[in-house]
């Protein structure tokens, strides 16, 4: 990418982080070919892994230089992942993270990470691994948990598949380290969570409630996620998100 912002936030290395990751979950040979897109204000690289335990697990990098949030002129880096796993009873996984800078705001350092709900049980001991984590995390930096976990609910985030036991935190540059050990360690919560659960047996209705969860979460980040609409705004066709961001398959 030649287009690209001097951020020191989100880190490139999270690229190949992502890449290890998925590859010792999936295997080497699940990835596809990168696929890269570039215009004068903006450029974006995708990387997705199709593998047996994770039917899609897919990560962009996507600078906006000299763009408009809210039609403010304003630039971004924005580094996301979503994974869905095949067996449904399996929980997925998003970090949604990203600097900005907007005219007469300064730079805000954005993270939202959650697993994603696939078939509606509660999966309680699930999220408590990654509830207790984020909390930890959140200690050890001096941020408050609670305040983070408060902004996932009655949201409606991901069309209702938000797991809501991760956290949403609006941040400063200052921050860094502590998004930077979020991402980290709450990678490999879900890497454990992936061990955890790995034997569960689906049934049939499993299935059918995820199908109809993934077409909520489409429709959702059609018509209701912000990131889309910014991505609008500027030129950004839908074809990058769909590239990493959405369900594997969708069926009605």
């Amino acid at each position: 990418m030649t287009i690209k912002n001097n951020f020191p936030y989100p880190k490139e290395e999270y690229a190949q982080l992502l890449k290890h990751a998925y590859a010792d979950i999936n295997g080497v040979e699940s990835f596809e070919n990168e696929k890269n897109w570039e215009s004068q204000k903006w450029s974006a690289a995708v990387n997705c892994s199709r593998g047996k335990l994770l039917e899609k697990a897919g990560f962009c990098t996507l600078h906006v230089c000299g763009g408009t949030i809210n039609e403010i002129p304003a630039s971004v880096t924005l580094f996301q992942t979503l994974a869905y796993p095949a067996n449904p009873r399996i929980p997925g996984f998003i970090i949604m993270t990203n600097m900005n800078e907007t005219k007469g705001i300064g730079k805000i350092l954005v993270s939202y990470i959650d697993l994603i709900i696939q078939e509606g049980h509660t999966h309680e001991k699930e999220k408590k691994l990654f509830s207790d984590t984020a909390r930890n995390i959140c200690s050890k930096h001096g941020h408050n948990y609670e305040e983070y976990h408060a902004f996932l609910q009655g949201r409606n985030l991901l069309g209702g598949s938000a797991g809501e036991c991760g956290l949403l935190c609006f941040l400063e540059e200052k921050d860094i380290p502590f998004a930077d050990d979020l991402i980290r360690r709450l990678l490999a919560a879900y890497r454990d969570i992936l061990e955890m659960v790995k034997n569960e047996k689906p049934h049939q209705e499993d299935f059918e409630k995820r199908n109809r969860a993934r077409a909520r979460l489409v429709e959702w980040i059609i018509t209701e996620d912000y990131g889309v609409k910014v991505a609008r705004e500027n030129g950004i066709p839908l074809e990058v998100l769909e590239a990493y961001a959405f369900p594997p398959a969708v069926h009605y």
